[in-house]
């Protein structure tokens, strides 16, 4: 069988690993795997994919005509896309085709006419946002257009049980695909450092509730003097700034440190004792597993249901509910105090990861594949 996976490119993001994750496993099983990307050339590439993976990158030499109405520009460009995509179809002839966040899915729907290939689109965002959840207009309005998209393809995964809820219906063909872990789960808790670690992006600290955790760490720093909070992560000099200030109101300097962007965050998870995700909501939290394949004992805020079930029981981490500042700091005092607690968590944190090995979302993908087959 011939899969083809259409991903923007293979340079940063999490769909974009998850991407390179699936054509490895697809590969290991035996398939004929193709990869259409949308990459400027002088890009390099983060993520690495097996040698056997043909690529096809639809940004071409050739230069697109300027069009100075916007609707007709957004045209433009969309026949441009979907011309080359077939092109590419025709070549790889795909028995089934992944898209990965959109255009990727509703371009191939067009570019599919008349071949009768079924089309996956992959959802990586929830289909529910809190109240407080930052939009702009254009989001807004492509957000709610999720659910009619979706409904044109042959199957739809969504990343949680709580999403497919979500939906009450309104998609006939959809299974959930958690999406796979990265790292190997280490077989023994590694030498753990008195750190407490978060990651994300600093620019999008409102979603990641990175304020939240600081002024939860502000709290209790003072009783824990050798312990030190850690965040990993790439921002701007003006998200930087505004994190800065809550670090100076609450008297963080010497007990807060910001990583940076890490090219490799498996040392750093194996060096620290504890993992806290403080987002305000969560499409799944990849950062979460990783941290917990690498026996971090974790605490998650959980926006309705979705890190509950990754963090199933008391005995696998701790969930605080969302932008709950003393109930974050509490969860936080508890998992430094109660070390025999904490042991007991971080050996079963990395047990619980375990259950999103690639070979298991391997073995969902082929049952969603099975569901499609022309």
């Amino acid at each position: 069988m011939r899969i083809l996976i259409m991903v923007h490119n293979l340079t940063g993001g999490g769909a974009e690993r998850v991407a390179t994750l699936w054509a490895t496993g697809f590969v290991q099983r035996g398939y004929k795997v193709g990869m259409v990307l949308n990459s400027k050339r002088n890009t390099p590439a983060t993520y690495v994919v097996p040698d056997s993976v043909k690529m096809y990158n639809l940004c071409g030499n050739e230069k697109v005509a300027w069009v100075a109405n916007k609707l007709h520009r957004r045209l433009h460009y969309d026949y441009y896309y979907i011309r080359r995509l077939r092109n590419v179809l025709q070549d790889f002839q795909p028995d089934v085709v992944i898209g990965v966040l959109q255009p990727w899915a509703e371009w191939a729907r067009k570019a599919t006419k008349g071949m009768n290939v079924p089309i996956i689109n992959t959802e990586h965002n929830s289909f529910e946002r809190p109240a407080n959840a930052l939009y702009n207009p254009m989001t807004q309005k492509l957000y709610k257009l999720k659910y009619e998209l979706n409904r044109r393809y042959a199957h739809v995964t969504v990343l949680t049980e709580a999403d497919c809820k979500c939906l009450n219906g309104l998609l006939r063909k959809v299974s959930v695909l958690p999406n796979p872990l990265a790292f190997t789960p280490v077989d023994y808790i590694p030498k753990k450092e008195n750190v407490i670690l978060a990651a994300g992006r600093l620019d999008a600290w409102h979603v990641k509730g990175f304020d939240v955790l600081i002024k939860a760490w502000g709290k209790i720093a003072q009783q824990y003097p050798t312990w030190i909070l850690q965040i990993a992560g790439y921002g701007k000099d003006i998200s930087r700034a505004y994190l800065q200030r809550i670090v100076d109101e609450n008297h963080l300097s010497k007990q807060l440190e910001f990583l940076g962007y890490q090219d490799d965050m498996l040392p750093v998870y194996q060096s620290s004792s504890i993992f806290v995700l403080s987002s305000r909501y969560e499409g799944f939290g990849m950062v979460l597993i990783e941290a917990m394949s690498q026996g971090c004992a974790p605490i998650a805020c959980d926006y309705k249901g979705r890190q509950r079930e990754i963090i199933t029981s008391n005995d696998e981490g701790v969930i605080c509910p969302v932008e709950n500042v003393d109930m974050l700091a509490k969860a936080i005092s508890r998992m430094i105090e109660d070390e025999n607690y904490r042991h007991m968590v971080q050996k079963n944190a990395i047990e619980r990861a375990k259950n999103y090995s690639l070979e298991k979302t391997m073995d969902r993908w082929e049952e969603i594949i099975d569901k499609v087959k022309v």
